[in-house]
């Protein structure tokens, strides 16, 4: 009984430091790496951030309007990492803008900063500070090593009482058996056999065990038939038992080795993935904005020359003029609010959805709002866009996230479907199905995709660009804006050399936005 105590206390004592040995590395290796690796991702969020608001706040500070700025700087809150965001401008001593949030304000090791000029045609006219703090990556992290060790102490509880359980019926109760058949032996009680089930290595033991027994018993009754030849049998006999013996030292080798094959280690959960691409989904409003911008700026130079040489300008003109300074300011607001957005938007790689207001509006007229934003990218190409809307649809949800899901997909075609064409179409429809639901859909003739690449097309991060601009994220936007906030179904019908066509279904009234957010979480 103590012997067979020891290899139960001994396999146990294997199994804890096979098992908590490398845990307490790795659990100290990540906690020691924790607050760096947090302060590093922190950097380089920092960094980017920083650059995004100095390029979204020179316009509000260019124009002294610190209410266009509130809601930039009011969004960032939103991000727990926030301490504070400030900006001043450069001859004045009071902030232009200032927001902070001093009870996020963790350990000084884990607070950065950053100052970024903010520039107008190239001249500095403000100053960004913006402050930092890595302590909720942290506290994310040492919850998912809490969440390790739990794991482990879980699995090593589970693996101690199978390996116990499997040591119990396939080792220790047929090595009982065979210790006591063994003393039997011992003590000359030859009559009884030993059976032992399984073809194991125990029980090839006890077969040997078995036939040492039967050959015992042939022995003695050799003896008493020829005492002259007991040494040669005793000889052979003890032979006999150390090959077995032999047989039992392989055998529990080779259950030693079966025991760590049962143990397999939990895979530790990292979601250390940076969103990427923000650059090329800003490129849409940012670049319709320098469109209109450069195209205000070469009316206005016009002008300027009239007015220089005192040629004679006619009311038609100017009223042009006005219409055009008009349409763009329009443009120019919709584009640089849309990129404010889309600041907030990719934080999370998911949709923000606490400045998109819910009202009643037309389908039609939002999807014509979008396409006032969208024509200054097609402008200049052999690519059209037709219409084919229905009148009268009333719908009750959100606006913001309906334009941005047309903007991703019409921008989509453009960079996508049409690549390498030298000409094409895209037509957008949109019907009322029921009372309750109407469809949105928008079909373009380029290249199309094959099933591998339909079939992945809302997974995030994956794109047939890699390398050249693509992030991965547009379309994985798109299904979350659809699915979650607007409460709708969204399918791509495309093959090969056939076109696309996205199939949107919504219904008219939006679910309400408390179980929208408990979707996404």
């Amino acid at each position: 009984m103590f012997e067979r105590t020891s290899l139960r206390y001994a396999v146990v004592i294997a199994l804890l430091i096979g098992l908590l040995v490398p845990t307490a590395v790795a659990l100290f290796w990540d906690a020691q790496s924790t607050r760096s690796t947090a302060k590093e991702l922190l950097r380089k969020d920092l960094e980017r951030i920083a650059q995004v608001m100095a390029l979204s706040l020179a316009e509000p500070v260019w124009q002294v309007s610190p209410d266009l700025a509130e809601p930039m700087i009011k969004a960032q809150g939103d991000d727990p990492r926030f301490i504070s965001v400030v900006v001043r401008e450069q001859s004045a001593v009071a902030p232009f803008q200032e927001q902070r949030w001093p009870e996020r304000a963790g350990e000084p090791d884990l607070t950065l900063s950053k100052t970024m000029a903010i520039k107008r045609d190239g001249r500095q006219i403000a100053e960004l500070t913006i402050a930092m703090s890595a302590a909720p990556l942290v506290a994310a992290k040492q919850a998912d090593m809490l969440r390790t060790i739990w794991r482990s102490v879980l699995t090593l509880t589970c693996s101690s009482i199978l390996i116990l359980w499997v040591m119990r019926r396939r080792v220790l109760q047929p090595m009982t058996q065979l210790t006591q058949a063994a003393e039997e032996l011992a003590a000359g009680k030859l009559e009884q056999p030993l059976a032992l089930s399984g073809h194991d290595e125990i029980a090839r033991v006890g077969l040997a065990m078995e036939r040492m027994r039967q050959s015992l018993l042939a022995a003695f009754e050799s003896l008493r038939q020829h005492a002259n030849t007991l040494e040669e049998q005793v000889e052979q006999r003890t032979t006999e038992l150390t090959a077995s013996n032999d047989e039992l030292t392989e055998a529990l080798a080779h259950l030693k080795t079966a025991q760590h094959e049962l143990v397999e280690s939990e895979k530790l959960a990292s979601l250390g993935r940076l969103v990427a691409g923000v650059a090329h989904e800003l490129n849409t409003p940012l670049g319709n904005s320098l469109t209109v911008v450069s195209s205000l700026e070469d009316r206005y130079k016009a002008l300027d020359e009239m007015l220089q040489s005192k040629t004679p300008m006619r009311r038609s003109l100017l009223e042009d003029l006005v219409r055009d300074t008009r349409h763009g300011q329009d443009i120019l607001q919709r584009n640089v609010q849309k990129a404010a957005d889309l600041v907030r938007d990719f934080k999370q790689v998911a949709i923000d959805q606490t400045t998109d207001l819910r009202r009643d509006f037309e389908l039609a007229r939002v999807v014509e709002d979008v396409l006032i934003m969208v024509e200054p990218s097609f402008k200049h190409t052999p690519f059209l866009i037709k219409t084919e809307l229905g009148a009268g649809i009333k719908m009750n949800s959100y606006p913001g996230s309906l334009g941005q899901v047309l903007t991703n997909l019409l921008i989509n075609a453009l960079v996508h479907g049409f690549d390498g064409k030298t000409a094409g179409l895209v037509t957008i429809r949109c019907a009322q199905l029921s009372q309750d639901e109407v469809e949105l859909s928008v079909c373009d003739d380029g290249k199309g995709m094959d099933e591998s690449v339909r079939r992945r097309i809302f997974d995030p991060f994956f794109t047939t660009k890699l390398g050249t601009g693509g992030s991965g994220l547009g379309m994985h936007i798109v299904h979350t804006i659809v699915t979650h906030v607007l409460g709708g179904q969204i399918e791509v019908i495309s093959s090969a050399g056939q076109g696309a066509r996205m199939m949107i279904r919504l219904p008219t009234v939006a679910p309400e936005r408390g179980s929208a957010e408990a979707s996404l979480h």
